[in-house]
């Protein structure tokens, strides 16, 4: 029984956000989660300050209001439309903005949320900055797991988990697991290591969490020095993967993340959704 109860989704016009949206939809109809679409008004771009002479205040101020009401009519726009979308596959939906900051407003919508979904290029209403260049404000900000969609989901839906022993990977599985996600779902663990001994334990462990908490799993062993980034891209597009789990260190950013930089590179262009936490 999935334990998903409040379900968040950032709103957005790239291919990615839309992705995001149908991933969402989709998580509505598989476990019944309550959803909310987030847009809002970055005040922090609209606001900072101008370099210039005398006459450069009175045109600052008409800037501004011209980006505020440009910004204004995005973010009302996107939540028109999520609201149409909504309406048209007979769900009810919850409508959720923010004026400020982007990572503060995030934060404080996930905060009554078990989960998040955006897509990796998803801009907040009024900002040009991508959520790539935010994800680690994201993640460090809240408590919540984020799933990040690639600009088109691939038709498969079992389970990647991405796992090498550290703390935020055995958080994400934990979580995972919890949640329900992967309830019905074809689940294999992958597991990285130049030492084949030690890539069979790790493997062996997230497989045995998993069937502790209901779900069969397949425990796949690599010894390998290749970039895991690639061997996890070969192993969602040889196992039909909707979903890879996979922990990420949000102190110091993507740069310090599950092997090294291998979220940061995934993140860039995803192969297929990812589920992160810390």
């Amino acid at each position: 029984m999935s334990m998903l109860k409040r379900t968040l989704v950032l709103l957005g016009d790239t291919p990615s956000s839309l992705a995001a949206r149908a991933y969402a939809f989709r998580l509505v109809q598989q476990t019944g989660t309550d959803l909310a679409g987030l847009a809002g008004v970055d005040l922090g771009e609209i606001e900072a300050p101008m370099l210039g002479g005398i006459g450069m205040s009175a045109y600052q101020t008409q800037l501004q209001t011209e980006l505020k009401r440009q910004a204004d009519t995005t973010r009302d726009r996107l939540q028109a439309e999520f609201a149409d979308d909504c309406r048209s596959r007979s769900l009810t939906c919850e409508a959720v903005s923010f004026e400020g900051d982007p990572a503060d407003g995030f934060r404080l919508a996930t905060e009554t949320r078990d989960l998040a979904v955006a897509g990796h290029d998803t801009g907040f209403g009024g900002s040009q900055e991508p959520l790539s260049a935010m994800i680690a404000k994201l993640v460090v900000r809240t408590p919540r797991p984020l799933i990040v969609c690639p600009d088109e989901l691939p038709a498969g839906d079992a389970v990647l988990i991405a796992y090498d022993g550290s703390l935020p990977a055995m958080r994400a599985l934990q979580v995972f697991a919890l949640l329900g996600l992967g309830d019905g779902k074809q689940i294999c663990a992958l597991a990285i290591d130049r030492d084949e001994a030690a890539a069979a334990r790790k493997a062996n462990a997230a497989a045995e969490f998993l069937k502790i908490h209901g779900h069969a799993a397949e425990a796949i062993p690599t010894s390998s020095s290749d970039d895991p980034a690639d061997l996890i891209r070969a192993a969602v597009a040889e196992r039909n993967i909707g979903t890879v789990v996979m922990g990420a260190y949000g102190n110091r950013g993507f740069r310090e993340a599950l092997f090294g930089s291998t979220t940061d590179a995934l993140v860039d262009t995803p192969p297929c959704a990812l589920f992160l936490y810390h």
